[in-house]
């Protein structure tokens, strides 16, 4: 199999952990704003209350704990600096020959693919400068919640009711979107350049995640409301 580089040890790490903060983050928020507005589902998820509480805690300190990990600066954890880092370092990875052989690997000759290969792009320098600005925004998004995951949900530092109600109050739910958004952006814009040879373009959000998750809740809902019916 091609593609066993250092790369793609990094890249598959921080895809999963951007895709599985996301499916928690948008599950958890689906189904409040679902629960919210509909008193049918709120009845539903109250004939277990500890349940659906224990669920709405853990859903965000999850989350929180999964964004952390991409964000680590320990020297021996897989994050974002060194996913791309190791891109940089293995740029010959993004080549119009390299994309030749996974697409061959993949599909064989097929009719069409010189012409499609002469299209693509190679992720260059200028392709990294414009995924390392996306990881600077999220970066000071991560720096709003850093405190709320090193002081509780990473660990129970002792502190004054005071305090800890700051640590909350410094994070909204927006901040916990934009950063997943940003996030889901890098991630696909990278496999993008690696499988179909395209540019990094943030010009628009990657948002299938997310409509996968809340599709998931409604799917959800749907088996709830079916069985508080009987």
């Amino acid at each position: 199999m091609l593609g066993n580089t250092e790369y793609k040890r990094h890249y598959k790490e921080f895809s999963q952990n951007v895709a599985f903060a996301a499916r928690t983050w948008h599950h958890h928020v689906h189904l409040n704003n679902r629960a919210a507005k509909d008193e049918a589902i709120l009845a539903a998820l109250n004939k277990a209350p500890r349940f659906w509480l224990d669920l709405r805690y853990s859903s965000v300190q999850t989350t929180i704990i999964f964004l952390g990990k991409i964000f680590d600066n320990d020297g021996q954890a897989f994050n974002v600096d060194k996913t791309i880092k190791s891109a940089h370092e293995e740029i010959a990875h993004f080549s119009k020959d390299e994309l030749r052989k996974r697409k061959v690997e993949s599909a064989g000759e097929f009719e069409g693919l010189d012409e499609y290969i002469k299209q693509a792009s190679e992720l260059d320098a200028d392709g990294l400068k414009a995924i390392r600005a996306e990881i600077k925004n999220a970066k000071k998004i991560w720096e709003k919640i850093k405190p709320l995951r090193d002081k509780i949900y990473a660990h129970s530092q002792i502190m004054s009711n005071s305090e800890r109600e700051e640590l909350y109050k410094a994070v909204k739910n927006d901040d916990i979107d934009a950063i997943i958004q940003i996030l889901l952006n890098v991630s696909e814009a990278l496999l993008q350049a690696e499988i179909n040879g395209r540019k990094p373009d943030f010009s628009s959000n990657y948002t299938q995640p997310i409509e996968h998750a809340q599709k998931d809740i409604e799917e959800l809902i749907g088996s709830l409301l079916y069985h508080s019916a009987d």
